[in-house]
């Protein structure tokens, strides 16, 4: 029996409700993995993000800078061929969005293009954060017509993620394999 699914049999564990702790576990186990993979990939994220722009053709893209451990945007940031946004957190779990050319705080407007870090993605477009909502807030108060992609490496696009009534989908996943559009 998997981690899961002991998890799932035990109902509510030390005051913590069952998909909570299976996000938890999953959040560690990946976590755990990237330690021997993060930026392998660097200039394939690169290529397919700029392969994304050409299909989506934004006016800008809001993208996060990102850790060691993730999927490396430092290149595709400093060889973008549009403005760039990318996010700053606040003390109260929001976030707000700096243009790094002109360096002043704006808004994700419809034409943007939003790419956001994850830990893992569903085919459903579920998408498993490090577990502190400042993007699924962030998405809430978004204008439908921006797209949102999330960006992993290939073996977290999985067959399913751990979710909550609070959680948002996204509309794609880019990995360093491919582009997958979900909605």
């Amino acid at each position: 029996m998997t981690k899961c699914k002991k998890i799932a049999h035990a109902g509510k564990i030390s005051g913590m409700n069952v998909i909570a702790l299976a996000k938890q576990l999953l959040r560690e186990d990946i976590l755990h993995k990237r330690r021997d993979i993060a930026n392998i990939s660097a200039a394939d994220f690169n290529k397919n993000l700029k392969q994304l722009l050409e299909q989506i053709n934004p006016t800008r893209v809001a993208i996060y800078q990102s850790y060691p451990s993730e999927p490396s945007t430092t290149d595709f940031i400093k060889d973008c061929s549009i403005p760039v946004i990318v996010p700053i957190t606040n003390p109260d779990g929001t976030l707000s969005w700096q243009d790094l050319e002109a360096g002043l705080i704006t808004a994700i407007q419809s034409g943007d293009l939003l790419v956001i870090p994850a830990l893992a993605v569903d085919s459903r477009g579920n998408r498993l954060g490090r577990g502190k909502g400042y993007f699924d807030r962030a998405l809430s108060s978004l204008p439908d017509e921006v797209p949102v992609y999330a960006l992993v490496f290939a073996r977290e696009f999985i067959d399913s993620v751990p979710t909550e009534e609070y959680d948002r989908q996204v509309a794609g996943v880019v990995t360093e394999l491919a582009i997958h559009k979900i909605k």
